[in-house]
């Protein structure tokens, strides 16, 4: 069946109107469609049963008013896939605001949109329209500027929600921008710089921790990762809200590149290695959104910074190093050594005696391996900190899944020289042996652990997702620490 609307492909000579229609049941949107011109074509979606489809939103021009040009979209709205065709829609649509003379784009709903979907919308938009400006030599063109308008009730204070919706987009682009940026221009010591200005006319304290006051605190793991390197470790303290209460404490690995160290990975998988520091940028693109977003919780951030190379200086497979706490750690892999710079951080975090410590790393492998490059790992203890992560991925918009956190898997870990190995000599179960390595590192604390390696990076761009590093991880944060009491 035919649809009954025209269509025009030269619509970018035209004022160009983008509507995007939300429902949740198809009475809701027969009702809102009543007596417009888009009536009949609802109904021929609807007898072609396509209305109720969960994995793409419906499009279609529209010629109407002999110079207007509609695109109608309509948005079943079902939870995880809703949510997340919220901001594929709206970062679509950024693209093609970018191509058209003039663009409006119309946002409403079946029902009242509600102050979360206005977040969404915002977010997609914000994180849609992203370009890494990179380092080529002609100057890409400026952005235009294109009307929004999202159909909400009157008395809805919708404000605060656009507010958060830029702010979580905003940090997450600059989560991007800096695990793409090329290692040859973000050293460690190019990170901490950017960091310190950024957050130099803030509430947000830095305390920076350099090779020498790192080796007076005992951190023999993360000066062991950084040795081979002709650039300086450094591990950098952030602090928001300090107070007697217990902190919230991130932790991100830092490694802005990695060879493999002695250990030197294959060619082809050393190219996105700039953004192994994937982490650290999420860490501190959190700490931007809640500086502005003046959360007034006690939170630290703690982001070792190194480069693993090969030199005649490196660590070597079958060293032995000391961690903070003491603990002594044999490297089978010069590659495992994510975990070597988080295992003094965690042990750092210890000391604050916080109420939560969460790290976040692109840390194995084997979680890609195990969920592809949909879903990132989530890993801890108590299993109650771990289920309030998972509980708000709906509203996030970025998968996570559990993996076991089995007290065997220490078993894969031994070593007959120090009290653990870096990692198993086998290959199994790689992403759950990273974590309870880790989990020796955190005491009695609340621990969660998240593995962004197979969420890192986008190899195309649709919807919100950006072709290049991701900024993984920095909307679960935010969350996180905004829900944690």
């Amino acid at each position: 069946m035919k649809s009954p609307l025209i269509k025009q492909d030269d619509f970018w000579e035209v004022e160009y109107v983008n509507k995007v229609i939300i429902y949740k049941t198809i009475n809701e949107l027969k009702r809102y469609v009543k007596g417009e011109v888009v009536e009949s074509l609802v109904e021929h979606y609807y007898k072609s049963d396509q209305l109720l489809q969960k994995n793409e939103p419906i499009k279609q021009g529209v010629l109407s008013h002999q110079k207007l040009i509609q695109h109608i979209y309509f948005v079943y709205f079902d939870q995880m896939s809703a949510v997340n065709n919220v901001r594929n829609i709206a970062g679509d649509l950024a693209r093609q605001a970018r191509k058209a003379k003039q663009f409006k784009l119309i946002v409403t709903g079946a029902h009242p949109l509600k102050a979360d979907t206005v977040q969404q919308w915002c977010e997609g938009f914000y994180l849609g329209d992203y370009e890494y400006k990179g380092y080529q030599s002609e100057k890409r063109p400026a952005r235009k500027a294109f009307n929004l308008v999202l159909d909400v009730p009157k008395q809805t204070d919708i404000s605060a929600a656009i507010k958060r919706g830029f702010v979580v987009a905003k940090s997450q682009n600059m989560a991007r921008d800096l695990a793409n940026t090329p290692a040859n221009y973000l050293t460690p010591k190019e990170f901490m710089t950017m960091t310190k200005k950024r957050f130099s006319k803030t509430g947000v304290s830095i305390k920076v921790y350099d090779k020498k006051s790192a080796k007076k605190k005992g951190m023999g793991a993360f000066l062991a990762v950084s040795q081979g390197s002709s650039q300086e470790p450094y591990l950098l303290e952030l602090t928001l809200n300090q107070s007697k209460e217990a902190p919230i404490v991130m932790v991100g690995k830092g490694v802005t590149f990695d060879t493999g160290g002695i250990s030197i990975k294959p060619s082809h998988s050393m190219s996105c290695m700039k953004g192994d520091m994937g982490g650290a940028a999420a860490v501190c693109a959190t700490m931007s959104a809640l500086e502005e977003l003046k959360v007034k919780k006690h939170v630290k951030a703690l982001i070792p910074l190194v480069e693993n190379m090969p030199s005649a200086n490196a660590y070597k497979p079958g060293d032995v190093i000391t961690a903070m706490n003491k603990k002594t750690i044999e490297v089978i892999n010069t590659d495992a050594e994510g975990r070597l710079i988080l295992a003094d951080a965690l042990c750092l975090a210890t000391t604050f005696k916080p109420k939560l410590i969460i790290d976040i790393a692109t840390l194995t492998g084997a979680c890609s391996v195990a969920l592809g490059n949909v879903a990132s790992a989530v890993l801890g203890s108590p299993q109650n900190v771990v289920d309030t992560i998972l509980s708000k991925q709906d509203d996030v918009g970025e998968r996570l899944w559990q993996l076991p956190l089995y007290d065997e898997y220490l078993d894969y870990l031994k070593s007959s020289v120090a009290d653990f190995t870096n990692c198993a000599e086998n290959r199994l179960a790689g992403t759950s042996t990273a974590a309870i390595f880790l989990k020796q590192f955190v005491g009695e604390s609340s621990w969660v652990h998240i593995d962004i390696a197979s969420t890192m990076e986008n190899k195309s761009t649709k919807g919100y997702q950006v072709k290049g590093m991701n900024g993984s991880g920095t909307r679960t944060l935010i969350q996180a620490i905004l829900t944690t009491s």
